[in-house]
């Protein structure tokens, strides 16, 4: 934002073309041409775009799966305090047949699992909160991969940080914006946001692999999925 000749970070989840631009460090002729080409997530309100900080965020950090692994590996060097990815799935928590359908049904069969194992107290409330969250902006990165989460996770109940994960083999519509199908589902679960975006970052490297999220995918047994993230956590 602007004031007086001095800009300052953005406060307000709601923001302008001028707003991102700064916020992103580009030229607001390079965010317009962004918008036409659908490349970022905004909307008309009054004949004007508008865009959301949080929704930017998200779309900013899916981003990072195409930076190279240089980049990204001095990226999660500097969140040294976070556990690595391995250490938050539980076997427990993975859900290898989940049935494709609504964006509503695969979620409840992803929340299943923390309610079941007496992670969640409220599974119902966590349940509207993810799909709250969707209605705002999908959740899918794209080739294969979302990462549902709440919009504001120190709301949750404290634990964490965990992963569930869920894998859909024939692929299911999820709004991803390369149209594509979606059969990896990661599901964050934390009470702190610089916790929860550390996870995505290292979720981030994560991804960066194609041939990692192909095995995944593939996977026919629970531990099978946890050996793989091991063995690219501690390989790459």
């Amino acid at each position: 934002m602007v004031n007086n000749g001095q800009k300052y970070p953005i406060k307000d989840d709601i923001c302008t073309l001028n707003d991102v631009a700064d916020y992103l460090k580009l030229s607001e002729k390079t965010v317009l041409r962004m918008v036409h080409g659908k490349k970022i997530p905004c909307a008309k309100v009054g004949g004007q775009w508008r865009f959301m900080r949080s929704v930017i965020d998200d779309w900013l950090l899916a981003k990072m799966k195409v930076i190279p692994r240089g980049d990204l590996s001095r990226l999660i060097a500097e969140n040294a305090g976070v556990v690595p990815l391995s250490r938050l799935i539980h076997r427990d928590l993975i859900t290898l047949e989940i049935k494709p359908g609504i964006k509503e049904e695969v979620l409840s069969q992803l929340v299943e699992p923390f309610v079941k194992n007496g992670i969640i107290p409220d599974g119902a409330e966590f349940f509207r909160r993810l799909v709250s969250r969707e209605h705002m902006a999908s959740t899918a990165i794209g080739k294969g991969v979302a990462i549902p989460h709440i919009r504001h996770p120190e709301e949750n109940p404290a634990g964490g940080p965990l992963l569930g994960i869920g894998v859909c083999r024939e692929g299911t519509d999820f709004d991803s914006f390369d149209g594509q199908k979606t059969y990896l589902f990661f599901l964050l679960y934390t009470d702190s946001e610089l916790v929860h975006l550390r996870v995505m970052g290292k979720l981030a490297a994560l991804l960066h692999d194609e041939k990692t999220v192909s095995r995944l995918i593939t996977a026919q047994k629970e531990e099978d999925i946890i050996k793989i993230i091991l063995h690219s956590e501690y390989s790459g």
